[in-house]
């Protein structure tokens, strides 16, 4: 099994990247929930787990917090924190009056910036913390290892 590869890095800044130009806190979530859902993948496949390509990103979470890995803690943590962004990714599709600036949005990302680490590109505000905290969390789920 392939632990952690040198492109791991550029992931994580391109995550934030492509993030960082986007104004639109819907349109965070949205991408940002697309983009690890192929993170995702990324991991899924490096632990020689077939046939999730079709998968929804819940199903796909739910066979990520079936893998054993060394740090379960770090794990569960991030297994949570993928659940969270589902279901606010959900109440944006699904839920007309959903306030995007209600406060849950912010909330996620400050968990993540509290409890995983990961490089700090810009000056934190409101909006670049929640994208620091999608690249973060891109980096912690490539970090898992068994």
């Amino acid at each position: 099994m392939k632990t952690k590869n040198n492109i791991d890095p550029l992931i994580e800044w391109a995550v934030w990247a492509h993030l960082d130009r986007i104004t639109d806190l819907e349109l965070i979530l949205l991408k940002g929930h697309l983009l690890l859902d192929n993170i995702i993948d990324i991991t899924l496949e490096r632990n020689n787990i077939a046939g999730y390509k079709n998968y929804s990103f819940f199903r796909k979470v739910k066979i990520l917090e079936q893998i054993d890995f060394q740090n379960s803690k770090q794990k569960d943590f991030i297994i949570s924190s993928l659940l969270t962004l589902n279901r606010l990714r959900n109440k944006i599709a699904h839920e007309f009056h959903f306030d995007i600036e209600n406060g849950e949005f912010e909330l996620w990302s400050l968990e993540i910036l509290k409890n995983l680490e990961g490089t700090k590109f810009t000056k934190h505000t409101f909006r670049t913390k929640i994208v620091h905290s999608f690249s973060i969390i891109s980096k912690n789920i490539l970090e898992l290892t068994k």
